[in-house]
């Protein structure tokens, strides 16, 4: 499965680590304005608005990755063709890091759906208002390759600068992982890489959007304040997968619950003072581990369409409030000495909830494809 955010254990074990504190920002001198609707963000369905069911003020983006024929990602194209993104935004994965640190250009030729194509990028166009195409490199090794080496730093601006501008789409999305285990040179390559990209897609009339961690508190390996410094547009927190977080042998904690996605939203915000530039990111997907929890035996982002085939799912609206988590919102059962964990429309519109009630306007949703949107 060509799922880039199929989290290992090794790989999120301090997903809920803190980050370092930054100083007051403003906006970057230089950036283009934004496009209608906002750059990165997607107008999607709420049940508390009209006929879009968005609710007033509230933007929202979202994740499309590669796969093959008959994964469920590649259902993601069919669920935005009823133009619920049109005013807002789709980032789909275009590009893959190699260990060697040059780009991969993703493309249907390689049998991969929602991968580049001249037919996709035209229907992203069709169907919203931005588009950014998304950057990948999931472990430190990779990410180094690349941000460590002024040559693949060129390379990379130039090929994601020229891929952009040619194919008319908005911008370009970095999503650079594995954090907690980059040395303080890995940082200050990857801030140096930032800043060259948004130099040359500002200079272009695009933008720039950094998928960053979830973090409650200050930490040595990454600072919300000198990536925000580096010229990035806007900052994608990814708030979910708390779940690596939990104590061994107890029962594995929520994705995201609500308590700790308030913390995570206020950190954020006293961080980076101009909240325009903050996107919050809440899950849709589930996951599952041994009912004694051990986090290094988690299978996570499992889509809903693979999650409703495991052993004890119900679809029976009783027995689904039954399990319904008091304090995330997600489904979560066990069987067979196993938890499983889901997160379901409700729990999806009840997140939002939090977030609207803490001022956050931007709102990304990992992913489409398998999984459920907000309520319609």
């Amino acid at each position: 499965m060509r799922n880039r955010r199929l989290i290992t254990a090794a790989a999120a074990a301090c997903t809920v680590a803190a980050l370092a504190a930054g100083s007051a920002l403003g906006t970057p001198a230089g950036h283009p304005p934004a496009p209608a609707r906002s750059a990165t963000e997607v107008s999607a369905a709420h049940p508390a608005a009209g006929k879009s069911g968005t609710p007033a003020g509230v933007q929202l983006q979202g994740w499309l990755y590669p796969g093959s024929a008959g994964e469920p990602q590649c259902a993601g194209q069919a669920e935005y063709a009823d133009d619920r993104l049109k005013t807002g935004a789709l980032s789909p994965e275009y590009w893959a890091v190699q260990p060697n640190g040059t780009l991969l250009l993703e493309t249907t030729a390689q049998g991969l759906c929602n991968a580049y194509s001249a037919a996709n990028v035209a229907d992203l166009k069709a169907h919203s208002a931005a588009q950014y195409p998304t950057v990948s490199a999931m472990d430190t090794a990779t990410v180094r390759a690349l941000v460590g080496s002024s040559v693949r730093r060129g390379q990379a601006v130039q090929q994601l600068t020229a891929m952009t501008v040619n194919a008319g789409l908005t911008g370009i999305d970095v999503d650079m992982e594995d954090y907690w285990s980059w040395a303080p040179a890995d940082f200050t390559g990857y801030r140096t890489f930032l800043t060259e990209l948004a130099t040359s897609l500002h200079s272009a009339g695009k933008r720039l959007q950094v998928d960053a961690p979830a973090m409650t508190e200050d930490a040595s390996w990454y600072d919300y304040a000198a990536v925000a410094a580096t010229g990035v547009d806007e900052i994608a927190i990814m708030a979910y997968d708390d779940e690596y977080a939990s104590d061994p042998g107890g029962k594995c904690k929520a994705i995201t619950p609500y308590a700790w996605l308030k913390q995570v939203v206020q950190y954020a915000q006293s961080k980076v003072p101009d909240h325009d530039r903050l996107v919050i990111g809440l899950p849709s997907y589930g996951y599952s581990a041994p009912a004694a929890c051990d986090t290094s035996a988690i299978t996570g982002n499992i889509p809903f369409s693979v999650m409703r085939g495991n052993p004890g799912w119900s679809g029976n609206a009783a027995t689904i409030e039954r399990r319904r988590d008091s304090g995330s919102g997600e489904i979560r059962w066990t069987s067979g000495g196993r938890l499983y964990d889901y997160v379901d429309r409700t729990a999806m519109d009840r997140k939002l909830k939090v977030l609207t009630g803490l001022g956050v306007t931007k709102v990304s949703v990992w992913s489409l494809g398998g999984n459920p949107w907000f309520t319609r």
